[in-house]
């Protein structure tokens, strides 16, 4: 009797167990199959965004909105192009209806498509902007290459052209080879590369000061005279001021004369000096006088100080005659008719 009361128990046991694991079976299996059917109805669901911020010149649709779709759809959705992108910095109101349009233009999307859109949306460029410190130390990079070992100095720099430029690696180069003219003025153009992609052109413009030291007269000197390491002393100027070909030794110097006089503190230059005489008041000379058919030869004296392819005076030693005549070389006069 009692056998037969357990076998009863375990029988009943036996069964609620059994249709308790069906009844968890089922409840799953709906609630797995009841999770498909909310996937495959939201499968493609689009929301764009109110605003967004864009890098390149163009906007998609994933850069403005969150896409919800799987595998390769999300992928091409994301490439679709709504449009150009504002400048850099700016903002641009996008039409709500357009957008909606070209997405649903995709041919193939499913007709169920979600797309959540604001009325207004915005898009604004990411930018970045060049400081003129930066500009200015590109200048001053080169032309401490210009100016090896030499004292410089960049005066005035105006730069002009300076806007916002798209996010990327910027470069910086010079368009010419020459910016500094004789005079010390800065005027060229420097191309803003960003990516390997030319963005602008700055206007470049200045004045340079370079330093070196320039002799100066110590004393008076008279015309004519020879001039000695005693009579000079160097300074440093701005070359650029002095506008002239400068004398930077004294070698450059030594063994010239003065064309003209020179006051205490003038500054020597190239213009000032000349080589001695190649004839001196007193010389005797050779006088030549020759034209198509006839040439003469003769000796004569130099009446006065005579440079080279300067015109002097000279007596004809035999005639007692004053002539004219070119310096053509040492100690030899050509006359001129």
């Amino acid at each position: 009797m009692t056998d037969m009361f357990f076998i009863k128990i375990n029988i009943k046991f036996i069964c609620f167990f059994i249709f308790g694991v069906m009844i968890v079976q089922y409840i799953w299996l709906n609630s797995l199959f009841a999770d498909d059917d909310q996937v495959f109805q939201d499968n493609i669901k689009i929301t764009i965004k109110e605003t967004s911020l864009v890098k390149k010149s163009h906007v998609f649709l994933g850069d403005i909105s969150d896409i919800h779709a799987n595998g390769f759809l999300k992928e091409a959705l994301e490439k679709i192009e709504v449009g150009s992108s504002p400048k850099s910095g700016k903002i641009k109101l996008f039409n709500r209806k357009k957008i909606v349009s070209i997405i649903k233009g995709q041919r193939y999307l499913p007709e169920n498509i979600v797309i959540s859109s604001p009325q207004q949306i915005y898009v604004k460029r990411l930018c970045q902007t060049i400081s003129r410190q930066k500009v200015r130390q590109f200048v001053d990079t080169r032309l401490s290459q210009t100016f090896k070992n030499k004292e410089y100095h960049l005066k005035i720099l105006n730069i002009r052209g300076l806007e916002s430029y798209p996010p990327g690696n910027i470069k910086l180069g010079f368009d010419s080879d020459q910016i500094i003219n004789k005079n010390g003025k800065l005027s060229c153009y420097i191309d803003v590369v960003i990516d390997g992609i030319k963005e602008d052109r700055l206007s470049i413009s200045g004045s340079i000061a370079l330093y070196e030291n320039v002799p100066y007269t110590k004393r008076a000197l008279t015309k004519g005279a020879k001039i000695s390491k005693e009579d000079i002393c160097w300074e440093k100027k701005n070359i650029f001021d002095l506008r002239e070909n400068i004398i930077k030794t004294f070698e450059e110097i030594d063994g010239k004369i003065l064309k003209t006089g020179v006051r205490k503190g003038d500054y020597l230059k190239t213009s000032l000096l000349a080589n001695p005489p190649l004839i001196k008041k007193g010389d005797i000379i050779t006088l030549v006088a020759k034209n198509a058919n006839l040439l003469i030869v003769t000796s004569g004296v130099s009446k006065e100080d005579g440079f080279e392819n300067e015109l002097i005076k000279v007596e004809n030693l035999y005639s007692g005659r004053l002539v004219r005549g070119i310096v053509k070389e040492k100690s030899k006069v050509e006359v001129v008719y």
